[in-house]
This record gives structure tokens, C-alpha cells and sequence, in this order.
């Protein structure tokens, strides 16, 4: 599974494996051979793929099946895989304890 998701974003992504692979400080054989599924990533170089992808190991690893994106009215990321019901009440109190954290980490 993580070989075939690996792949769908790099492609997605637009990306080659020779890009990829330089963006993330890796071998291009390493990311031929994830994407083959002959060899899987340790725990650090999967949290870094997910950053780099901005999803979550979870997703990566088949875990979750759908990756939702939620954007306040601004078109900013507030949460990757938030429920895609949410009501337009939760997305306001979403988005005001995005601020929140973010005020609260400037002091």
C-alpha cells in the first residue's frame, strides 16, 4: 500500500523520482525500490515523506483512505484530513483555535 501511495502523490506532485528523491535528501534507487515495494522506509524517513507530502503515516500506510484538505475562506491549509461533514460552525471554531495556537506559539 505505501509503495502505491508514495507513487500516486510523487506523480500527482508532478515530480520524478530523481526530484524526489533530491528534494528529500534520498537516493533515487531508494525511492525506485519503495515504490517497487521491495523495501519499506524506517519511522523517520516515513514522517518525513508524509511532511514533505503533507499527509499524514496513516495515510501513507493505507490506514486512512481518503486524504481530506479543509482551506479557511483565506484558501489556508487548517487541517489535512479533517471529516469532510464538518458543519460551517466547526470549521469557524476550527479556525479560530488555529489562531489561537498560532497567537498563542508568537509569545
Amino acid at each position: 500500500m505505501f509503495n502505491e501511495k508514495l507513487a500516486e502523490l510523487r506523480k500527482k506532485r508532478g515530480l520524478s523520482q530523481y526530484k524526489l528523491a533530491d528534494e528529500l535528501g534520498f537516493s533515487r534507487g531508494q525511492i525506485a525500490n519503495y515504490e517497487q515495494g521491495k523495501r519499506e522506509p524506517d519511522f523517520e524517513t516515513l514522517k518525513k515523506i508524509a511532511n514533505y507530502f503533507n499527509v499524514s503515516t496513516d495515510y501513507l500506510l493505507g490506514r486512512e483512505t481518503e486524504r481530506v484538505e479543509l482551506n479557511n475562506k483565506d484558501g489556508y491549509l487548517i487541517a489535512a484530513h479533517a471529516p469532510k461533514d464538518m458543519t460551517p460552525e466547526q470549521i469557524e471554531e476550527l479556525e479560530k483555535f488555529a489562531e489561537y495556537l498560532i497567537k498563542r506559539d508568537k509569545l
